[in-house]
């Protein structure tokens, strides 16, 4: 039990609390009765409204412990001041919120004056709990022990009447088995309602249990009529065609007049309707007429209600599947080969592609003969038919993906729109590479688009990659083969040494080329980085990642460096604050970097700082 007043005081057992509820209730109700405000209900009214909040409250995690509990102003009135608050109450239980809003800061009004004199420690756990003689008046207790004579062992409808009324009344976040402080609970509660249980402890816990719904060790007033309800709406749904029904959806859909009802979680939900449907197949997660894996079940579903359309989203399966939840909705279209994305959040299924048999034995015929000659294909180059016109409410992206799933996934496979035999390796830049042996000269848009036919995405990385690795970059626009460049190693090294002298030196720092000896080719920037990545004898180039930026840095390949610890000793050796916004622009503009911002900063001030500490 949580402490409710002060922090530093004493932790209250679980029956001292108890008692404490029953006793603040009771003095909250005698100041009610003397209290000279006016007041727009009774006083039954508002113990009643603080009962049903205190219950929605725990449910809620809005209070560790019942409202009565609280017996200091100062930490109700952050509690009462979250409810009013509260969206979902005002919405899921308008009359009692509408008590509250004028309940609350009576009870507050209440704490302020405190008229109580009982503390918590005062509180004392009684030891016999005495059986109550017919009222001789409105304020006198009876006090007789005699036994009373057990009553019939069917239930009488009065009696089931009195204690499910005290049950929904009073215990909707449920009645604890096996309690005595519950009993003393139950019974002062009966009385509030004007009825007096006589029957014993044992005899009346039983009672208890066989009027309401026994979960988790506790017992909930669940009508009949809402239990009927819970029944009648599954079947219903299953009457409509559905095989199954996933708990935590049913329960969401329906929280609102559920939680009223008393059932209260998912759990005691799939507890009734076990009950309910016995002859049903009941799963963690759902149940129904299906016993197979979610992931069968999830395609049996979605496909039952997707009709004769082409094109559905995620929104429409929602609503057509009334209780399975989107999260799984999504879950079943992304992994399941079956269903092809066409745009967003947007898919067709397998079943629904219209491809020919001449048309699958063509493509097939195709994709063979091309890779027999080149290990590959791309699937734009494979002969389509009218397979896009007849397809025509799908993407272009989907159309490839249902032609390689219908005609070829089982002989080949497919990266970006590359097509090769299974257990080929034939990726973008495999293929870009071999096509760059080909050529004697093109442009990088040239590579780019060659590119985005293969994979269908530009990133410039694999066009650079592949040609900075087989050609060579004569400016920012052009490759051409090596026969049409001629250098002298020997001479160029020299003149590169007479620049770099500390083992490295940015690209950019390259201000001329006078000294460097005729190529066929007009010495610049972009010539000399790929000079010294794939000719020269003496040096490298590095860079974060391929560019078109002359960002980077030619390398003595005597230094041992790697790019990040040449980065950190340009920093540390120059007169710059070690800060991120100082650091980022002294590498940008020096040339290490293509931009002002990278992720390396924090790490490259931090080496920075222990250099120049060490040297200090």
């Amino acid at each position: 039990m949580a402490v409710i007043d002060p922090p530093n005081a004493e932790k209250p057992t679980d029956a001292q609390a108890s008692l404490v509820s029953l006793s603040m209730r009771k003095e909250f109700q005698k100041w009610l009765a003397k209290s000279t405000a006016r007041k727009k209900y009774s006083a039954k009214v508002f113990l009643s409204c603080i009962d049903r909040i205190s219950e929605y409250a725990l449910h809620k995690e809005i209070s560790t412990a019942s409202l009565w509990e609280y017996t200091q102003f100062s930490t109700f009135k952050p509690i009462y001041e979250k409810l009013s608050k509260a969206k979902t109450l005002r919405v899921s239980d308008k009359k009692t919120y509408r008590v509250f809003i004028v309940a609350g800061p009576l009870y507050m009004e209440f704490l302020k004056e405190k008229p109580f004199a009982r503390k918590v420690e005062d509180v004392v756990i009684p030891v016999e709990i005495k059986e109550a003689e017919p009222e001789k008046s409105q304020k006198a207790k009876p006090t007789r022990t005699k036994p009373v004579v057990p009553p019939k062992p069917a239930l009488n409808p009065a009696v089931v009447k009195q204690l499910t009324d005290v049950l929904s009344a009073h215990f909707a976040n449920g009645y604890r088995l096996n309690s005595p402080i519950e009993l003393v609970r139950f019974r002062s509660f009966a009385e509030d309602l004007g009825k007096e249980i006589l029957l014993p402890d044992k005899k009346l816990e039983r009672h208890i249990a066989a009027c309401g719904t026994t979960f988790d060790g506790k017992v909930y007033a669940v009508s009949a009529q809402a239990k009927e309800r819970i029944k009648r709406l599954a079947e219903e749904y299953f009457a409509d065609g559905a095989r199954v029904i996933f708990f935590a959806e049913f329960y969401a859909k329906n929280e609102n007049w559920l939680f009223g009802e008393n059932v209260v979680s998912e759990d005691m939900l799939t507890e009734i309707l076990q009950r309910l449907f016995p002859e049903l197949s009941f799963k963690q997660t759902y149940f129904g007429y299906m016993d197979v894996s979610v992931f069968a079940v999830l395609e049996s579903e979605v496909l039952r209600v997707w009709g004769e359309d082409v094109l559905l989203t995620y929104k429409q399966l929602a609503e057509r599947l009334q209780y399975v939840p989107l999260d799984r909705i999504k879950f079943a279209l992304g992994q399941n080969v079956n269903f092809i994305w066409s745009g967003v959040e947007t898919f067709s299924h397998i079943s629904r592609i219209d491809i020919t048999y001449e048309e699958w034995e063509a493509i097939r015929e195709s994709a063979v003969r091309e890779c027999n000659a080149y290990s590959y294909v791309s699937i734009t180059d494979l002969p389509f038919g009218e397979i896009e016109e007849r397809n025509y409410e799908l993407s272009i992206t989907a159309v490839h993906n249902a032609v390689y799933l219908i005609c070829l996934s089982d002989k080949f496979d497919i990266k970006g729109k590359i097509v090769a035999r299974k257990g080929d390796v034939s990726d973008a830049l495999t293929i870009m590479k071999e096509y760059c042996r080909t050529i004697d000269k093109c442009s990088l848009d040239h590579l780019l688009n060659i590119e985005k036919e293969q994979t269908g995405e530009v990133s410039c990385r694999i066009p650079l990659e592949a040609g900075n690795t087989i050609l060579v970059r004569i400016d920012k626009d052009t490759f051409v083969a090596d026969k049409y460049v001629h250098f002298n190693v020997n001479i160029i090294d020299k003149v590169i040494e007479m620049f770099v002298k500390g083992g490295y030196l940015p690209l950019k720092s390259f201000m001329t080329f006078g000294a460097f000896p005729d190529c066929g080719q007009v010495w610049n920037l972009f010539l000399l980085e790929s000079y010294c990545r794939r000719f020269s004898r003496r040096f490298r180039f590095d860079s974060l990642t391929v560019n078109s930026r002359n960002a980077g840095v030619v390398i003595s390949k005597s230094c041992r460096l790697n790019y990040t610890e040449i980065m950190t000793d340009a920093v540390a050796n120059a007169d710059i604050r070690l800060e991120n916004t100082v650091v980022g622009e002294f590498l940008y503009k020096s040339g290490y970097t293509g931009r002002s911002t990278t992720a390396k900063v924090s790490e490259i001030i931090d080496m920075a700082k222990a250099i120049r500490e060490r040297r200090d």
